[in-house]
């Protein structure tokens, strides 16, 4: 007997257009231009990203910086309207507006930062809260940028590890241009934006998640529920040694209530086992709230 099974209808995702996001978006855009204009110019350091190898280029071939920033983004946009979103390429092309109108309307500011490491630090901690703000609003002002997000959904790699690679290659070819020097301080200044804006993108506070082996199981979910207001979960698990069948507490809670986590369960039962690892982003209830992304 043949038996058709029809899987249950599915809600079907609809990209919007949202103004916070767009809001976001102009404001990351401001910061960073504020980053470019006012501390990294003046200051004569390259910055990283596809500007910064446009920036090469144009040393040496002798052909303006725009116009190597557009012939490399042609394809990159291409390629993030195949494989990330049509959203994600408006918000990009929006980006990219916004940030060359507030570039053109800074052109002139200057914070007069004369000691160059305190530019490479600040202003790279300016433009990694700049680009993290746009990364976050599911954004980007074009170049790099399309490859970490493409990067990210298909293989995991952060957004600020990706932009280090690429970074590193900018600043082999600027030995090229620049002396060694410079260079040195722009790497500081283009590792200080990968931080930052990789903690901007998944937040200040991270969690940690807690598996814990126990005979008295139980009684550590209801404390950690009652005491804690956090939620726990039964994993099914064998002892490969002993062969016994046994339930794991798996629960995350806020890096703050990791040492009542720990003194709940070893006074419940001092001869629990636990496993604690660092998680990057957890969403849902008592969490963040939970969306796509790009």
């Amino acid at each position: 007997m043949e038996i058709n099974i029809k899987p249950p209808s599915l809600k079907k995702f609809t990209e919007t257009i949202k103004i916070l996001d767009l809001v976001g978006i102009a404001a990351g855009a401001f910061l960073l231009a504020v980053s470019i204009q006012g501390i990294m110019i003046p200051g004569n350091l390259l910055t990283g990203g596809l500007t910064g190898l446009a920036i090469v280029l144009e040393y040496i071939f002798k052909i303006d910086v725009w116009i190597w920033y557009a012939l490399l983004n042609i394809p990159l946009l291409i390629a993030g309207y195949k494989y990330v979103s049509r959203r994600f390429i408006f918000y990009s092309i929006f980006g990219a507006a916004v940030l060359t109108i507030f570039l053109a309307l800074l052109k002139y500011i200057d914070f007069g930062i004369e000691d160059i490491f305190l530019s490479a630090v600040f202003g790279g901690a300016l433009s990694g809260v700049g680009s993290g703000l746009i990364f976050r609003s599911k954004g980007s002002t074009g170049g790099i940028d399309i490859v970490a997000v493409i990067i990210r959904r298909f293989w995991g790699f952060n957004i600020g590890q990706t932009f280090l690679v690429f970074n590193i290659f900018v600043l082999s070819s600027s030995l090229l241009v620049f002396n060694f020097e410079k260079t040195l301080y722009a790497a500081v200044s283009i590792y200080i934006v990968s931080k930052v804006m990789d903690t901007v993108v998944t937040g200040v506070e991270t969690t940690r998640t807690a598996m814990i082996i126990s005979a008295q199981n139980n009684d550590i979910a209801q404390v950690i529920i009652h005491n804690l207001h956090r939620g726990c979960t039964y994993l099914a698990a064998k002892g490969a040694y002993t062969g016994e069948e046994k339930e794991i507490v798996l629960v995350t809670v806020a890096k703050t209530q990791l040492p009542t986590l720990k003194e709940i369960v070893f006074a419940v039962d001092p001869k629990a086992f636990i496993i604690i690892n660092e998680t990057i982003e957890a969403f849902g209830k008592g969490f963040r709230i939970g969306g796509p992304e790009f």
